[in-house]
């Protein structure tokens, strides 16, 4: 393969060559080609994309002094293969039970040229583009999510983890179901500075728990969520709503009941779902079982006020399986076909120890997607 090189696009024309080449594949039939286009160019202006996005593509091997995209030329160079990667801040704990904070590359839109698919430039590509991301500072780790089952990238180092998703139809939000409560009350959750404040707090709740759970020699990892990573999965539901004249635009971006119950949201109009990108669910004290039905009810509601089928979880807590919510909702628990959950250690890739048991992604949930 040294006919080819890796190389980071910089030029936003080439950037836009990326989505000229993939339009078929994530953007038609629901939009058209401009439409696809403003999409991707609101997200790559987002304050998460600003801050750490890059976009890698396979080029023919004519290497400049930086190796850099200077000497490409969009609508006349070659771009065989190109994906993104976005920057999330992430702890891990080593078996050791040494703490490290740093950063998780999470890649997506993964995408080979038709005509050059089958010659392993891809499987060349994404061991080129992990080699360089393991050079960026404070790279700990790198995630993917596949939609080409469940070997292709577990073989090129990202191991496949459990991927789990639980699922409520719409039709099941019944009436009875929304008799509210004297005792408990959900406040809207927005895209604002206070979001960001609430989610730092729990994200050290997160990296608390990370520490102090016995590690029995086993890495374990937790990407972080911000309000910004948030807002580039939320802003996608909201173009949807514009470009396809819905009465309202999605403003509300979840609900929370305190610290300990609430839930974060994002509007899925291509696949018809209300996807919980994060949630901290009760199941250990008094009434925990109808504050989990309030706020499913409240996502339920979002949900129908969007012509949305579902409600969607990733790795659902084990509140869901309470009787006294399972007795009210028809939950469907699932291992998800498509977007299956893969990560890589950058200090064990391509390790040689075949027994070294698999980390624990802690809180694998939807926030992590790209």
């Amino acid at each position: 393969m040294s006919e080819f090189r890796v190389v980071q696009l910089t030029q936003e024309a080439l950037k836009i060559q990326c989505k000229l080449d993939d339009f078929e594949e994530w953007g038609a039939p629901m939009l058209d080609m401009a439409q696809y286009q403003r999409k991707e160019a609101l997200q790559r202006a987002s304050p998460f994309s600003q801050r750490g996005s890059i976009f890698w593509a396979l080029v023919d091997h004519k290497r400049n002094e930086n190796n850099d995209d200077a000497d490409l030329v969009a609508g006349q160079t070659v771009l065989y293969c190109h994906c993104e990667s976005h920057r999330f801040e992430c702890v891990v704990r080593h078996g050791s039970g040494e703490i490290e904070r740093g950063y998780s590359l999470h890649i997506g839109s993964v995408f080979t040229l038709p005509e050059h698919r089958k010659q392993g430039l891809a499987k060349f590509f994404l061991e080129e583009v992990a080699k360089q991301l393991q050079q960026l500072p404070g790279a700990l780790l790198s995630v993917l999510y596949s939609d080409i089952g469940p070997t292709y990238y577990d073989r090129l180092g990202w191991k496949l983890h459990p991927s789990k998703m639980a699922t409520i139809d719409v039709a099941e939000l019944r009436t009875s179901n929304l008799t509210s409560s004297k005792n408990i009350e959900a406040k809207s959750l927005f895209l604002d500075a206070n979001l960001d404040k609430f989610l730092r707090a729990d994200n050290e709740k997160l990296v608390r728990v990370l520490e102090h759970e016995k590690s029995q020699g086993r890495d374990a990892f937790v990407v972080l969520p911000t309000r910004d990573s948030i807002e580039w999965q939320f802003c996608i539901g909201e173009y949807y709503a514009r470009t396809l004249g819905y009465k309202e635009l999605p403003s509300c971006c979840g609900m929370k009941i305190n610290e300990e119950s609430f839930i974060i949201w994002c509007h899925n109009v291509k696949e018809s779902t209300l996807y919980i990108l994060r949630a901290r669910l009760p199941d250990a004290y008094e009434d925990a079982a109808e504050s989990v039905q309030l706020l499913l009810n409240e996502a339920l509601l979002e949900a129908r006020k969007f012509d949305l089928k579902r409600v969607a979880i990733w790795d659902p807590p084990s509140c869901l399986l309470h009787p006294d919510v399972r007795c009210r909702y028809n939950i469907t628990f699932a291992d998800r076909e498509d977007s299956l959950s893969s990560a890589m250690l950058f200090r064990h890739w391509n390790s040689p120890d075949l027994a070294m048991p698999l980390p624990h992604w802690m809180c694998n949930e939807k926030y992590s997607w790209v």
